[in-house]
């Protein structure tokens, strides 16, 4: 059952209450607040307020938004004040179109607007701007517009570039074009052809303003050279364009019969004629030439009727030039050069110095000495001279350094020693050969039975025994140096020398059945070592295959203060025979107050290819 409420009213009397009557309970009321969004940005667009009474339905048509669409009727229930978002959807957009400088940005047009459908695609079209050329007349499109958007246009500034061509001997204007140009294009100007005018170099200008190129042109002359005899007959014209403030060079032609005069250089500031005079002449032919017939060089001279001539020889290296000629008239003069000897010799000589048996030496280079005293060409005289001159001749020492004799006589033939000739070497009885010199693989030998002399390849020979040895003394220096890796004397663990060399003599005090052979070892300089630190001594030396040593004749000896330090050893002269063709070894012992260290040393022999070292 509905229950009614009865609100009594009393009015108030002095000492009690008064019902004035009886009323229904009051109607309660809510605002609803009707908010419409943008359905795509949740943007407010309108608000609507409306007011109903609690508990009570109603029925609310919303309105309409321009370029949005109305939604449809809805009920509602008002309970309390509160807030009814509607959600609508646009059907069209702003399109803003900016058009802008593309150098800057900066706005060169108001923009304008336009409202378009959306899910629509629509173009737009550049407009025309005064002083300005659109980057691009492409349409541009809003493909399915959801959003209001921009569409910018960009525009290039355009300038006036003016080509000036002016003339520079009057100053005056030769011409004017101009073309527009957009902001910061680099244009080609090309300078265009005027008649008598030298055409400027074209310019490569960058616009940003309005620019005035200028183009300057040089005047052009004409110069014309008539080339007359002095006999009065023209003999030739050249013309020539020269440019304002240049020269040019009368340059004159021969002319056969007459002479060349000499040119004129000519600076011309107008149209000109300049004539040169040429000379009647006789023309005088000059060959120059080796003693061989080869031709150096020809050329020919002129000489003015009348006057004579000085013919003076050209240089040519390695030549002796010969003397100067006159003539008077029209022939040829040919001169003869021959090979410059002045100086032939000095290869010769020095060579020659240098080395002991001075007549064997001369015998030995004799064939060398032909090669450049009977040579008739440059070229064979230069080679000999290079021969000699680079020549490394090598004395044996002595009356005799080496006999030997061959495998075979019949197989000794002289070798080609450099520039030398071959020769065969006739055979004797007994045939022996001493060996005076030696240069490169080869030996300058002579027989002894037939005194024949000449080079010969040091493969051909091989050394023989000490029978045929006259008895005086001689030596046979053989240096072997050690390998250095090994070859080392030590003081403790320090290194303080190396073994150096070995020397053979034979026919010690006449008696050629005896000989010494004599090491050297180069101390350190580097290491230095105290006063009777260090000794050498108990050096031993075994010949050959030879398990027996021979023991050094000498006492052991203080190298502290030596440089070099040698150890001699008298032998036969069938063991050092044995010592140069097989080799052998020497031994020795270091001695100091850090301790005893012995030494060996393996020598090579001329059979016994390659040698090692060892300590």
């Amino acid at each position: 059952m509905r229950k009614t409420m009865v609100l009594t009213l009393l009015a108030a009397t002095s000492f009690g209450l008064v019902t004035v009557g009886q009323a229904h309970a009051a109607t309660t009321s809510y605002t609803t607040t009707f908010k419409y969004v943008d359905a795509t940005t949740n943007k407010t667009l309108k608000t609507v307020k409306t007011t109903g009474s609690k508990n009570k339905t109603y029925t609310y048509k919303p309105v309409a938004i321009k370029y949005y669409a109305t939604p449809a009727k809805l009920s509602y229930k008002v309970t309390k004040a509160s807030t009814i978002t509607l959600k609508v959807k646009a059907t069209y957009r702003k399109a803003t179109v900016k058009y802008v400088d593309r150098y800057n940005n900066a706005t060169i047009k108001t923009a304008t607007t336009k409202m378009v459908p959306v899910g629509k695609t629509t173009s737009f079209t550049p407009v025309s701007v005064s002083g300005y050329q659109v980057t691009s007349t492409a349409t541009k499109k809003l493909a399915n517009v959801k959003l209001d958007s921009t569409v910018t246009f960009t525009y290039d500034k355009l300038f006036k570039l003016t080509q000036n061509m002016v003339a520079m001997d009057t100053k005056k204007s030769l011409g004017t074009s101009s073309q527009t140009v957009k902001r910061g294009q680099t244009v080609t100007l090309t300078p265009k052809l005027v008649a008598n005018y030298v055409t400027p170099a074209v310019q490569m200008i960058q616009v940003n303003k309005d620019t005035t190129a200028t183009f300057n042109y040089q005047r052009l002359y004409n110069v014309t050279i008539n080339s007359v005899g002095s006999d009065g007959v023209k003999l030739g014209s050249v013309k020539h364009t020269v440019q304002q403030g240049q020269t040019v060079t009368a340059m004159p032609k021969n002319y056969a019969g007459y002479a060349t005069p000499i040119s004129q250089k000519v600076a011309p500031n107008k149209d000109m004629t300049v004539t040169l005079t040429y000379p009647k002449f006789y023309t005088v032919n000059v060959v120059e030439k080796a003693a061989d017939g080869t031709v150096l060089t020809t050329r020919s001279m002129q000489g003015q009727a009348g006057q004579s001539v000085k013919l003076t020889p050209e240089s040519h290296e390695g030549y002796v030039a010969p003397k100067d000629q006159t003539v008077d008239q029209a022939t040829t003069v040919t001169f003869i050069y021959q090979i410059d000897r002045t100086h032939q010799d000095d290869a010769y000589n020095k060579l020659i110095a240098s080395l002991d048996n001075q007549d064997q030496s001369k015998l030995a280079l004799a064939t060398y000495k032909a090669d450049y005293t009977q040579a008739t060409t440059l070229a064979s005289y230069q080679a000999a001279q290079q021969v000699m001159s680079t020549m490394a001749l090598k004395s044996l020492g002595g009356q005799a350094m080496r006999i030997v004799d061959s495998y075979n006589s019949n197989d000794i033939i002289a070798g080609k020693k450099m520039g030398a000739s071959d020769i065969a070497m006739a055979d004797g009885s007994n045939d022996v050969y001493i060996a005076y010199f030696a240069s490169g693989d080869y030996d300058w030998v002579v027989d002894q039975t037939t005194k024949q002399a000449g080079w010969i390849k040091q493969s051909l020979l091989t050394t023989d025994g000490v029978g045929m040895r006259d008895g005086d003394a001689y030596t046979y220096k053989v240096e072997k140096k050690s390998d250095l890796m090994g070859s080392y004397v030590y003081v403790g663990n320090d290194v303080t020398g190396t073994l150096d060399s070995y020397t053979i003599q034979y026919g010690i005090n006449g008696n050629y059945d005896d000989a010494v052979v004599k090491f050297t070892f180069n101390k350190d300089v580097n290491v230095p070592v105290k006063a009777g630190d260090f000794t050498m001594e108990k050096a031993s030396l075994f010949v050959g295959d030879s398990d027996n040593p021979i023991m050094a004749d000498s006492q052991a000896t203080d190298w502290t203060n030596q440089q070099v330090y040698s150890v001699t050893f008298s032998i036969s002269a069938d063991d050092a025979d044995e010592l140069i063709e097989d080799g052998g070894y020497v031994g020795y012992g270091s001695v100091s107050d850090l301790g005893e260290k012995p030494h060996a040393f393996n020598l090579p022999g001329e059979n016994s290819g390659d040698y090692s070292t060892s300590v």
